[in-house]
């Protein structure tokens, strides 16, 4: 039986008194670089954060290797990226951008509205999760509350701090360390689908595969598809609904 992915992520939303708080923090307007492989959306953000008196865009890029080349530097506050591009994984990107650019802010924007890249993201030490389809009020938010340095809220079903380790809702156990490899594939697994399938999807080899599988399973505790399916279920990584 195969299962959804959980369908409501959780929004990151802090309220604040007014515009310009981190601003008058600093003294300055904080510099933001934009990492993006669509121009559009660089355009449209990029007019958005203006319109903030103590925003200022200094840079944008359209590949990972670009955006990475920027912000080493330029030295932004703030970077936002996506972590879906045609030539890597902006994931493993995320951890480049903080060892080049330490005292910056990395908040993804990203289509990937679930638990599962929420999870990777916060492990390659993002400081902001945003799904694309938010309002600009909740970027805007995550934003602040990433540069004044307060706690998150996760505030909808299956909510998860993107500080920390991703929790386990029914027990109250933190997830052993995956890979983002080992974490799709629990994913994949959970759903229903062959190690061969998830091969295909990830363009991966199957070897590949069935080791990351191995590796998720021995991490776990997990001894067949069956225990996998409950424990993603558990940890809100999918629906249980069909």
């Amino acid at each position: 039986m195969r299962h959804n992915n959980v369908g409501d992520f959780p929004m990151l939303a802090v309220r604040y008194g007014h515009a310009g708080t981190a601003g008058a923090l600093h003294g300055t307007q904080l510099q933001f670089i934009l990492i993006d492989d669509h121009a559009i959306l660089r355009d449209g953000l990029r007019a958005l954060l203006d319109t903030e008196r103590d925003f200022q865009v200094i840079a944008e890029a359209g590949t990972l290797a670009e955006g990475i080349a920027l912000s080493k530097r330029l030295q932004p506050d703030v970077v936002i990226t996506d972590i879906s591009f045609p030539e890597g994984d902006g994931v493993e990107a995320i951890s480049a951008l903080r060892r080049e650019c330490a005292g910056a802010k990395i908040i993804v924007l990203t289509v990937h509205n679930t638990q599962e890249y929420l999870y990777a993201a916060n492990k390659a030490g993002a400081h902001g999760f945003v799904p694309k389809d938010s309002a600009y009020d909740v970027l805007l938010s995550t934003i602040r509350s990433a540069i004044l340095d307060r706690e998150q809220t996760a505030q909808s079903r299956g909510s998860a701090p993107l500080r920390g380790t991703l929790t386990v809702r029914q027990h109250g156990a933190p997830i052993p360390k995956l890979t983002l490899r080992e974490l799709q594939v629990l994913v994949g697994v959970a759903q229903g689908y062959t190690s061969k399938q998830i091969a295909a999807k990830l363009e991966r080899s199957v070897k590949t595969i069935v080791k990351h599988r191995s590796n998720m399973m021995r991490k776990l505790d997990l001894h067949d598809a069956s225990a996998v399916t409950r424990f993603a279920i558990a940890n809100g990584l999918i629906s249980p609904f069909t």
